[in-house]
């Protein structure tokens, strides 16, 4: 399970940052990103699961990884020179995070990890 999760976990990461955002194909689908949150938290918690027996630790770990994708975003969005590439890049006026986008982001990320645990951790 630590390779196909990795895999997947990389080819989320393309999909995300080249047919999402490059291709805007995110911004005109809207269930594109929410999407890719659900299968990355499922992904997240399988390569976690290699790691961790706990249910418990493989959700604090999810968890982590999640509070450190936001904060990236967040980051990213705050720093001017990062702004202002990533604006430039995806051809994007505001890039800056919604809180509601954050917590449904937050929630699908934890959805796919809660399926993950339930069908294949119990």
């Amino acid at each position: 399970m630590l390779v196909i999760s990795l895999i997947t976990l990389v080819a989320i990461f393309v999909l995300d940052v080249v047919f999402g955002m490059y291709y805007k194909f995110g911004y005109r689908h809207y269930w594109f990103f929410e999407m890719l949150h659900f299968v990355a938290g499922l992904f997240m918690a399988m390569f976690l699961s290699n790691f961790f027996r706990s249910n418990a630790t493989v959700l604090i770990g999810v968890g982590v990884v999640v509070f450190l994708w936001e904060l990236a975003e967040y980051l990213i969005a705050k720093t001017p020179r990062t702004a202002k590439y990533i604006k430039k890049e995806f051809k994007r006026k505001n890039i800056t995070p919604e809180w509601k986008d954050t917590v449904l982001d937050i929630v699908l990320d934890f959805a796919g990890a809660l399926v993950f645990i339930y069908l294949f951790l119990n």
